[in-house]
């Protein structure tokens, strides 16, 4: 869906905006896979999953990125509450890791914080922000900063099988990206999903099945300077 996380519920939430786990009913997780297919090495690998009790929500993510001469790690935990019906807000706190060959090891620590509210049974407005206090790798010879950004958005239910959602994020220091993406349920076990994202201009496409307590996901990514980037996510819901 254009990586529209902002106002979208779903575990993959702890990717974006944490809030958006205070959906999820039963205790899940989930692995991806992406494979970037502008270098034969270079890969993806992400793992959540999400607990809920009462309206307390906890979650903890690892995400890995990059090949055998350089890699970045990041672990998460999240903690989500909701406020009656309508709000929801969260904290997220990461480790960080950076490995370059012939540099050694680098590492950081970030938080995100996230807030979610469901005007209705149609909108929902979401907003967060990844490391608002700037934070770095603590290696003074790796001049890498952790990215900080904000992110606002919103999703419509265009009916109870058409969902679409916008946002609009800043990473510091770089141009504002707009972006727009759908999900089209076709029937309880099939969505469609597509999307597009101006700054950088990539699209996306994919489909999700959702078969009794498990859930599969296939997805591309299509940038016109870097290629193709297939990626597929198995879950399950305890």
């Amino acid at each position: 869906m254009g990586n529209n996380g902002a106002a979208v519920t779903d575990v993959w939430a702890l990717q974006a905006n944490p809030s958006g786990i205070t959906s999820i009913e039963k205790p899940t997780a989930s692995i991806n896979y992406i494979k970037h297919l502008f270098s034969n090495e270079i890969s993806t690998q992400a793992l959540v999953a999400v607990l809920p009790f009462q309206n307390n929500f906890v979650g903890a993510s690892f995400q890995r990125y990059g090949f055998s001469e350089y890699n970045e790690s990041k672990v998460g935990f999240a903690y989500a509450k909701k406020f009656g019906e309508k709000l929801s807000l969260s904290l997220n706190g990461n480790y960080h890791q950076l490995k370059i060959n012939n540099y050694g090891t680098s590492t950081g620590f970030s938080v995100v914080i996230g807030a979610l509210y469901q005007f209705d049974n149609y909108f929902t407005f979401g907003a967060f922000v990844s490391n608002p206090s700037k934070q770095k790798f603590s290696a003074t010879q790796i001049s890498i900063e952790i990215p900080t950004t904000f992110n606002v958005g919103a999703s419509y239910f265009a009916s109870d099988k058409i969902l679409i959602a916008t946002s609009v994020s800043k990473i510091l220091n770089q141009s504002i990206d707009v972006s727009l993406g759908i999900d089209y349920r076709i029937i309880d076990l099939l969505s469609l999903r597509g999307g597009l994202s101006a700054k950088p201009f990539k699209q996306y496409a994919g489909f999700g099945l959702n078969y009794r307590k498990f859930l599969l996901d296939m997805a591309t990514t299509y940038d016109a300077n870097l290629g193709y980037a297939p990626q597929i996510a198995i879950g399950y819901a305890f």
